[in-house]
């Protein structure tokens, strides 16, 4: 491994090692795919919601509530964070879902 290599293997994992224990110790990142997403029409990207499902999202008013400024929600890392209508799973800040509550 040359000089280079090694060294931008070393920043990456040194940076890896302070992200990924927020993480790992909170739970791990809910999927689309997931039951639960599905339920509730989560989407990491809240603009791939599909606002004919979930009218809720549609709108001027709609287009302003992400996870990042629902009050269930607590970035804790990296863009994400747990939210208290999704216990044990993390969700993306960018995120939106049907459950979506504004901070009082």
């Amino acid at each position: 491994m040359s000089d280079i290599n090694r060294r931008t293997f070393i920043i990456a994992t040194s940076a890896a090692a302070l992200t990924l224990p927020h993480l790992a110790s909170a739970a791990e990142v809910l999927q689309s795919s997931d039951p639960i997403a599905i339920a509730l029409g989560y989407k990491a990207v809240a603009e791939d919601v599909d606002i004919s499902k979930f009218p809720k999202r549609a709108g001027v008013a709609g287009a302003e509530q992400f996870c990042s400024n629902c009050a269930l929600y607590k970035e804790t890392a990296a863009g994400y964070g747990p939210c208290t209508a999704i216990p044990g799973k993390l969700v993306a800040g960018a995120g939106w879902c049907n459950v979506w509550v504004p901070i009082s």
